[in-house]
């Protein structure tokens, strides 16, 4: 007689739990998955320097898996068209006399905070540059683009704007990491590592500031923090988020002056063909998740990003290192006993079943770190844990014969013996 479902499935869970707990608490176990990371951290600090394998090395650099939930799952497109907070001018290839017009014409419009993502590197023809100085300077709400170096006594300064003395506000447009890189954190203020009354604002964080002081407030107790950007929306030619004003439309009055009154006008260079790349970044909104080719987005739109988030309060939680460490060292500790299990009883079918279960926790390790971050807003590294199931097969081997060695030697209780397969 056939047993009933129920006691089936539960006959089968209990089967299943006891390959995985077994041989959890013996000692074997427990020095094994030590050993996995002892074995990482002193592989880790070998300084090797492979040349042939920097192509590969940079290619896995700027992985992240999360970011298929972005290209291949489709998370923010859904959100709906900023219709409240923010509008983007495009000042094309205006020239400073131009960009002065488009200045003066959005604040005609009663913004309730500019910011002008260019940079100024010095002077050109001295009349234009006097009818944008003016500009910046009658403006006081209009924040301007710097960037942030460290000057010979490694004191933390704004740069590269020739207009900086002008202007009311300032704000660096750096993002900490190389351009070919693709964006997913930033810091909104940074302090000088000798002086810490030195503080630098973000872009976004200056603009925040005149714009929502309970936004601003809560962002400013992250300063000098890494902060992940929770992108929600995008521009491109089949799909605009943001309103994106042209500048010739500004200045002949072909708006409706609602667009403008009470936002934060972002006035910056924009172009939707994807084959112009000037001022674009990789994001993970980026088509091709892995071996992207052409970066994606206009800079102020990575910005634009960044100030929604704030003002929305719609922050991606990250789990603290620790806690992903504590999740790698139970995984490891898990499986080593699984694996022992089938080295010590069913040697024959180790290997074949060693190498289902990793590719099978690959797939389940990724799926769920895309699933909480996609749902739930919550990135989980789960990088350290695959890496754990993969060395703990190889592991066993070593301390196998490490174990035996003792046994002979000190009579070391262990439950692998001398030719037990």
């Amino acid at each position: 007689m056939k047993k009933p479902l129920h006691k089936h499935i539960g006959y089968q869970a209990r089967k299943m739990h006891g390959h995985f707990t077994k041989y959890l608490y013996e000692r074997d176990t427990i020095f094994a998955t030590i050993w996995v990371f002892l074995f990482i951290i002193i592989l880790g600090s070998i300084p090797l320097n492979l040349g042939s394998l920097n192509p590969i090395k940079l290619g896995l650099k700027d992985l992240d898996m999360n970011d298929m939930s972005y290209s291949k799952l489709g998370k923010a497109q859904n959100t709906p068209i900023d219709t409240s907070n923010i509008v983007v001018i495009n000042i094309g290839q205006a020239d400073r006399e131009g960009i002065a017009a488009i200045i003066n014409k959005t604040a005609s419009f009663k913004p309730k905070v500019m910011g002008l993502d260019v940079i100024f590197n010095g002077p050109r023809d001295a009349a234009k540059d006097s009818l944008l100085r003016e500009a910046i300077q009658r403006n006081k709400n209009l924040v301007v683009a710097v960037k942030i170096e460290t000057d010979s006594s490694d004191k933390l300064i704004p740069t590269e704007n020739f207009f900086l003395n002008n202007s009311s506000y300032y704000g660096y447009v750096n993002f900490p990491n190389d351009d070919k890189e693709t964006v997913r954190y930033y810091f909104p203020f940074k302090k000088d590592d000798h002086d810490k009354q030195i503080v630098l604002p973000s872009f976004s964080s200056s603009l925040v500031k005149l714009y929502d002081t309970t936004a601003y407030n809560k962002i400013k107790k992250k300063a000098d923090s890494k902060v992940i950007v929770n992108y929600t929306r995008n521009v491109t030619e089949r799909k605009k988020q943001y309103l994106v004003i042209e500048g010739e439309d500004l200045l002949m009055d072909n708006i409706d002056s609602s667009a403008i009154n009470g936002r934060i006008a972002l006035l910056a260079y924009v172009n939707l063909s994807p084959n112009d790349i000037e001022d674009k970044k990789f994001t993970p909104m980026n088509e091709k998740f892995a071996g992207k080719s052409h970066p994606d987005m206009n800079g102020i739109f990575v910005h634009a990003n960044i100030i929604s988030m704030v003002l929305e309060k719609n922050y991606v939680k990250k789990l603290p290192s620790w806690v992903n460490w504590l999740i790698s060292v139970l995984v490891c500790w898990l499986f080593m006993s699984f694996f022992i299990r089938y080295y010590l009883e069913s040697h024959i079918w180790f290997h074949l079943v060693a190498k289902i279960i990793q590719v099978a926790s690959a797939i389940l390790f990724v799926w769920l770190g895309i699933h909480l971050f996609d749902r739930y807003r919550l990135k989980v590294d789960m990088k350290m844990s695959l890496l754990v199931i993969i060395m703990a097969v190889d592991v066993i081997y070593f301390y196998e014969a490490w174990a035996v060695w003792m046994h002979k030697k000190f009579n070391y209780k262990t439950v692998f013996k001398p030719h037990h397969h």
